[in-house]
């Protein structure tokens, strides 16, 4: 699936600006993984939000909490193959990607992060679903995904990786807010982590 550059910029608007719901719900009513079924709710305006402890009606079952079962067997070594051809077909270099799933998730595909991300690169339950994927926790549409976003934040921020590692780490609008990378040790930790493999890797 292939998304206009107006398209996603239209689209991630919204996600970012107006689904501060289900990013809050996530944050504040995560419960460990007993209770970690992910629900979604679309608003009057068009906005998706997200959450896994739903009030109230009309909310429909995202992703149901399920022992993780992948459809393919990976190992490590198996992930470096996709990584290096999602990577390209996007364009962009591989062990940029490589080093986001390495800090994201050390290569766990099972990896959920108190905020609700999923598997490899972590993603969102909002951007899962913008990026059009089935299953989150399945490693080749989670490399897809979280690889196609960051593409998205590549040409958002002109190339310039620092900012794109950031946004995808911290949120556009934190990267818009101050233009650059945002004072927060976490994201500025992440930035410094990836960079490194990534550079390290093209010695």
């Amino acid at each position: 699936m292939k998304f206009s550059g107006h398209r996603l910029r239209y689209m991630f608007r919204a996600i970012f600006a107006g689904c501060l719901c289900g990013v809050l719900s996530i944050l504040v009513l995560y419960v460990p993984p007993a209770a970690a079924d992910i629900y979604m709710k679309r608003l009057p305006d068009g906005t998706m939000c997200f959450t896994n402890r739903p009030t109230g009606k009309s909310w429909d079952v995202y992703l149901k909490e399920r022992t993780y079962e992948p459809r393919h067997k990976y190992t490590k070594t198996d992930y470096d193959g996709l990584i290096r051809q999602i990577a390209l077909s996007e364009g962009i270099d591989p062990q940029l990607i490589r080093g986001i799933v390495q800090v994201e998730s050390q290569f766990n595909p099972r990896a959920r992060s108190p905020k609700g991300a999923m598997g490899l690169m972590q993603l969102m339950p909002q951007t899962a679903s913008l990026m059009g994927i089935r299953d989150p926790w399945d490693p080749h549409e989670n490399i897809t995904a979280g690889t196609r976003y960051f593409s998205y934040l590549m040409k958002r921020y002109q190339g310039d990786i620092s900012k794109a590692l950031a946004a995808y780490n911290a949120g556009p609008g934190a990267v818009d807010s101050y233009d650059g990378i945002p004072p927060y040790q976490e994201t500025r930790e992440y930035v410094k982590n990836v960079l490194a493999i990534f550079n390290g890797g093209r010695k």
